[in-house]
């Protein structure tokens, strides 16, 4: 009877002794596993995976084009170092002043442009010129383009050399074909100086 009694403590013994020898292992385990997971820190979890929100960066914004000026006759705008004023236009067939005359080609008008002008700018300077001026064109039906001549008639301001802080008063002359002349579709001017826009709507 004794025998039994023994052997049953001491087999009740044992299965304590492994129970708590297991219980120690997983805790051990688990406090393991935590620290293991502190240690990586917050950015990163038990997977070595990113768990911040990537960083983004924000894309570079093109630098935005020149708005483009769109003015009437008589209005009065800026286009680079020039103030600028389109007093009036008409259609002609040749421009005169005391000694020259130039006369548009058979089946063609001139579309002469009366401009009052300023140079703002800190030099002596030409409203039009082939270099450096003032880029001018007219734009009939939004696709057809004509660009102005250079005539040796007095006050052509392609000729005109305007010093700074002065005003002149003057035309740019372009040579349009006779349908152009006659018809009522939309006739605008666009002109450009260096990165400078403006729009001029004739009718």
């Amino acid at each position: 009877m004794r025998k039994t009694s023994l052997g049953i403590l001491l087999l009740a013994l044992l299965l304590l002794v492994t129970a708590c020898g297991g219980a120690a292992s997983t805790s051990t385990g688990t406090q393991n596993a935590n620290t293991s997971v502190k240690d990586q820190g917050p950015a990163e979890n038990v997977n070595n995976e990113q768990t911040d929100d990537a960083v983004t960066t924000e894309p570079t914004k093109e630098p935005e084009e020149p708005k483009e000026v769109v003015n009437k006759v008589g209005d009065k705008f800026n286009l680079g170092d020039w103030e600028v004023v389109l007093d009036s236009f008409e259609f002609n067939q040749k421009v005169s002043d005391e000694y020259f005359s130039s006369s548009a080609d058979e089946g063609n008008k001139f579309l002469i442009l009366n401009y009052t002008v300023t140079n703002q700018g800190t030099e002596a300077d030409n409203f039009t010129s082939m270099i450096g001026g003032v880029e001018m064109k007219a734009l009939f039906q939004d696709k057809y383009e004509y660009t102005y001549t250079i005539t040796m008639i007095d006050k052509d301001l392609s000729k005109e050399s305007i010093k700074p802080l002065s005003s002149k008063t003057g035309f740019v002359v372009m040579e349009v074909p006779d349908t152009v002349a006659k018809s009522e579709d939309s006739l605008i001017l666009k002109l450009a100086k260096d990165e400078n826009k403006a729009t001029i709507n004739l009718r």
